[in-house]
């Protein structure tokens, strides 16, 4: 009982810890992940016209309404965050839980728990898994729902399975491809069963297993449907995706070694002295936790490489996040795959077990170390965050109550801290905002406007600049941020 309970302990002790660091982040400044100023700004914007679509750009809706309760209840971004850190601890947990029941002993003897241990802390302590807790990103959400789709795809839970399914591909388009994969082993595996002799899904199990397949299609149909009339043609925001990420990479389609770029360059740098087991542990993961398992979290790991190869993404270290769960069992998987070599070799579990013990001691130190480094940069990005944008936020929240401010920039309206409704969300740069600006001064009176310098150019007659920050004096009208007052 003693032996089993260990284990669990270290792991709560672990989960706890890196937890604990990842507050610390979130106590130390604002989110500094501009992106999920935009996610909840657009939760903000949806309370204000739900039926305008064209307000989740490119990006996939279930994040954004998600997060709509909680605006309404008056929650923050902040909150958002707090919820992060808890999500990033669930993962390990899962996964502990998960490896624990599929795992079996070999000539080394290695328990279940060691190896769902160090799969669990090095899924826990991976550095970009702790960055992305931080932030107020979808992320650790999404890591969550892919993890539970892969395990419950694979123990044949099909309505759960769904479930989770549907709520993943409206969340990032990676689960589109966990989709396919599905939907290819549905129709692919009773074929290849039969061929080796094996027992094959008939009746029910069969058909339900097609609804792993059909309840997420219908969505994507859907929310496309929905779209439609937004962008004009049927997925536009797909083509829209992929023209902002050229417009955005400026490099022409990938060569061969892109391929690579996920598999094996971004681990290296996330995961760092880690990488090295994980080729070992493949196939004893495939054949332990079983190959849906890992077809499922592979399909993410196909999509985002080969989006990047295409330049429809920008090719991002936090597109890896939901993959870190698979990489850490092959990793967990190959130290014990080492040691139950060595002790065939040696004629001695204990000698196996000492092997294992002495891999895991030096991924652990090596991955304890990266994390210290990664986590020192982050913590001090956040502590020093953006004074210039800071500073406007302050200026703002001491602006009259009645007075509308017209904001483009989701940090600096966020930052601010005010109720949703007293922001105007009209581009700036756009000439047709400054006539709706100029009506509402006329109407109403002073109206403020807060955004970048550079989008005031050439409306410098409309009214007065009340604020500056972030000046580069060599160039006043192009950087820093800047409020201006229009009155009647």
């Amino acid at each position: 009982m003693r032996a089993r309970r260990l284990p669990v302990v270290a792991l709560a002790i672990a989960v706890l810890a890196l937890a604990a660091w990842r507050a610390a982040c979130v106590l130390a400044g604002p989110d500094v992940d501009t992106d999920a100023y935009a996610h909840h700004m657009i939760a903000r914007a949806i309370l204000a016209d739900p039926g305008d679509l064209a307000v989740h750009w490119v990006w996939l809706p279930l994040f954004h309404y998600a997060q709509v309760p909680l605006v309404a209840l008056g929650g923050t971004m902040q909150d958002v965050r707090w919820l992060n850190v808890g999500l990033s601890a669930a993962v390990p947990v899962v996964l502990y839980a998960y490896v624990l029941r599929t795992a079996r002993a070999g000539p080394s003897s290695m328990a279940p728990a060691s190896t769902a241990l160090l799969a669990a802390i090095i899924a826990a302590a991976c550095p970009i898994v702790m960055q992305m807790g931080t932030t107020a990103q979808p992320e650790p959400l999404f890591a969550l729902l892919t993890l539970g789709v892969a395990i419950t795809f694979q123990e044949r839970r099909y309505g759960l399975a769904a479930a989770l399914l549907s709520a993943a591909v409206l969340l990032r388009y990676e689960a589109w491809a966990s989709l396919a994969a599905v939907a290819f082993l549905v129709a692919v595996e009773p074929w290849w069963r039969r061929r080796r002799g094996l027992p094959v899904e008939e009746g029910a199990g069969r058909a339900w297993a097609w609804i792993v397949v059909a309840a997420p299609v219908v969505l994507i149909l859907a929310w496309a449907a929905l779209r439609r009339p937004v962008d004009g043609q049927w997925f536009g925001f797909l083509r829209q995706t992929r023209e902002f990420a050229n417009d955005a990479t400026h490099t022409k389609l990938g060569a061969a070694k892109d391929a690579l770029y996920y598999p094996i360059w971004i681990p290296l740098r996330v995961m760092g002295p880690v990488l090295p087991l994980v080729p070992f542990g493949i196939v004893r993961t495939v054949r332990q936790q079983g190959a849906r398992f890992v077809l499922v979290v592979a399909a993410c790991l196909g999509f985002v490489s080969l989006t990047w190869v295409m330049r429809s993404s920008l090719g991002l270290d936090r597109h890896f996040v939901c993959v870190v769960p698979l990489y850490a069992t092959f990793a967990a998987q190959g130290a014990t795959v080492i040691a139950d070599w060595v002790a065939r070799r040696a004629k001695r579990a204990i000698v196996g077990r000492a092997v294992a013990g002495g891999l895991a001691v030096a991924m652990l130190g090596g991955l304890y170390v990266e994390l210290d480094v990664w986590m020192g940069f982050w913590r001090g990005s956040i502590e020093r965050s953006w004074p210039e944008r800071t500073a406007l936020a302050a200026f703002v929240r001491d602006l009259p109550d009645a007075q509308t401010i017209y904001c483009d920039d989701a940090t600096l309206e966020m930052l601010t801290g005010l109720d949703r409704r007293r922001f105007d969300r009209h581009w700036v740069d756009d000439p047709h905002t400054w006539d709706l600006i100029e009506d509402a001064a006329r109407e109403r009176g002073p109206v403020y406007v807060a955004t970048w310098r550079r989008k005031m150019r050439g409306h410098e007659a409309a009214g007065d600049i009340v604020f500056v920050a972030g000046m580069d004096p060599a160039d006043p009208t192009g950087t820093g941020v800047a409020v201006m007052r229009v009155q009647r």
